[in-house]
């Protein structure tokens, strides 16, 4: 006569025969032998020994051979490792980003210098060039997810619109005659509406050594109060400054033109861009932190030792 085995001892038939497998699978898993030469797996695309010794050796220590590089403690291979993944996801995203890499490098790559790298042997040269490269590829897709990742919000905005100061520099476009250093400072022969060229051609007649700079800007928020000071009343009366001492040795100064809004305008695009890039590295940490967790990622046993 035929038996049937109850529902309930079905299940536990069940759950024995599924507990064996897994049982199995692992065993399998456990042993599981690691392709040669492969250090790390990252979504299945290999990170190749020969690789990680060669940033080892090039991209991140100079040109080290493998002696001076075998005193590095336990965890600098492991340390390099880990920026590899991260340059592994960085990559990934470019077709997800509808970034072609082969326009990426065709536009960063240049014809080498005549005469660069000459020193080193062939296979050398060409591995420091494509380290280079593949630099240069990471910068520019890293770049693209800081800005698409960003997000500054209205609230944001004005928050940067408040911490901005509300005193803005004043730009002064300058000449300075520079004087030998003497105690008291030098008597300027007949100034009135003598220039500064005249001025230095007049000193040098006399048998004095000065030095005549080219025109700068200078920013009232990195000069002394006395030095503003100066410059302004010398704008004003379109006259040169007094000699005016500095570190010991004397100048005079003319004012070539002055600039009120330009600086404010320049300065806060410098301040808005570096606020933008902040944004971007912290959105580009997390997305980094998100990927990395959600990415398939496995390292060869035999490098994850405890670290030093």
């Amino acid at each position: 006569m035929r038996r049937t085995l109850p529902p309930g001892r079905w299940l536990t038939a069940i759950g024995c025969l599924a507990f064996l497998a897994a049982g199995a699978c692992r065993e399998v898993q456990d042993a599981w032998v690691w392709p040669p030469d492969t250090a790390a797996l990252v979504e299945g695309q290999p990170i190749t020994m020969t690789e990680l010794n060669q940033v080892l050796g090039w991209g991140l220590y100079g040109q080290l051979t493998p002696e001076e590089n075998a005193p590095a403690t336990e965890a600098v291979p492991l340390l390099v490792l880990e920026k590899l993944i991260e340059e592994r996801l960085v990559l990934a995203e470019a077709p997800r980003r509808k970034i072609s890499l082969e326009a990426l490098e065709k536009g960063i790559s240049r014809p080498p210098e005549e005469g660069a790298d000459s020193d080193l042997p062939p296979a050398q040269a060409e591995s420091l060039r494509r380290n280079l490269l593949r630099q240069a590829v990471l910068h520019k897709i890293t770049g693209r997810i800081m800005a698409e990742e960003r997000q500054l919000s209205a609230a944001d905005w004005r928050t940067f619109w408040r911490a901005w100061p509300k005193k803005k520099p004043i730009r002064y476009r300058v000449r300075a005659l520079f004087l030998p250093p003497s105690p008291e400072a030098p008597a300027l022969p007949g100034r009135g509406q003598e220039g500064l060229d005249q001025l230095t051609q007049r000193f040098k007649l006399e048998g004095f050594p000065v030095v005549l700079s080219a025109a700068v800007w200078l920013r009232s928020d990195r000069l002394d109060e006395t030095l503003t000071a100066t410059l302004e009343t010398a704008w004003a009366d379109k006259k040169l400054s007094p000699p005016v001492r500095q570190e010991g040795s004397w100048a005079v100064y003319e004012v070539l033109d002055l600039d009120r809004e330009t600086a404010a305008v320049a300065e806060l695009k410098a301040a808005r861009a570096a606020y933008e890039f902040k944004a971007g590295e912290e959105a580009f940490r997390g997305w980094l932190s998100t990927r990395r967790a959600t990415a398939d990622i496995r390292i060869n046993p035999s490098l994850t030792k405890p670290l030093e």
